[in-house]
C-alpha cells in the first residue's frame, strides 16, 4: 500500500482520501497510511462512519488527518435502520458523531458533514442537528 501511496505521489497527487466500506476497520492500516501519505507531504481526508473512531486512535494519528468526514444521512431512528445505519440498538449515532466531532476539535482536524439525500430522507429537517455538531463544511 505504501509504495502505491509513493507513485501516487511522484505522479502528482497532493491530497490522499481514505473511503470506505469502513476504512476504521483496520485502525492501524489506516493509521500508518495516513501518517505515511503526510509524510510524503499529501494532505489527508478520511469519510466514515464514525462508528469506529476511538480516542487512542485519535492520540495517535490524528496530527496525520486534515479533515474528516462523517456520513449521516438522517437523525431519525427508523429512517437510520431502513437507510441501513441502524445497526446499534439505542440508535446513539448523534451521540457517536458529537463525540467524534469533540475529538477533531482537540486534534484541530477539520468535521465536516456527509449527507446523501434520498427518498427516505429528503424531507427531514437537520437544522438543529446540523447546528450541535457544526460542521466546517
Amino acid at each position: 500500500a505504501k509504495m502505491g501511496l509513493k507513485m501516487l505521489r511522484d505522479a502528482g497527487t497532493e491530497k490522499m482520501n481514505f473511503a470506505g466500506g469502513e476504512p476504521f476497520i483496520n485502525d492501524v492500516m489506516l493509521g500508518e497510511l495516513c501518517r505515511y501519505s503526510h509524510e510524503l507531504g499529501m494532505a489527508v481526508s478520511i469519510i466514515s462512519n464514525g462508528s469506529l473512531i476511538k480516542p487512542y486512535w485519535m492520540k495517535l494519528y490524528g496530527e496525520y488527518v486534515d479533515v474528516l468526514g462523517v456520513s449521516i444521512d438522517s437523525f431519525n431512528p427508523e429512517v437510520n435502520a431502513k437507510i441501513g445505519r441502524g445497526g446499534d440498538a439505542n440508535n446513539k449515532h448523534l451521540e457517536r458523531v458529537l463525540k467524534v466531532r469533540e475529538m477533531c476539535e482537540e486534534h484541530s482536524i477539520t468535521f465536516k458533514m456527509n449527507t446523501v439525500v434520498c427518498n427516505l430522507n429528503w424531507e427531514e429537517d437537520m437544522t438543529e442537528y446540523v447546528k450541535k455538531l457544526n460542521p466546517k463544511r
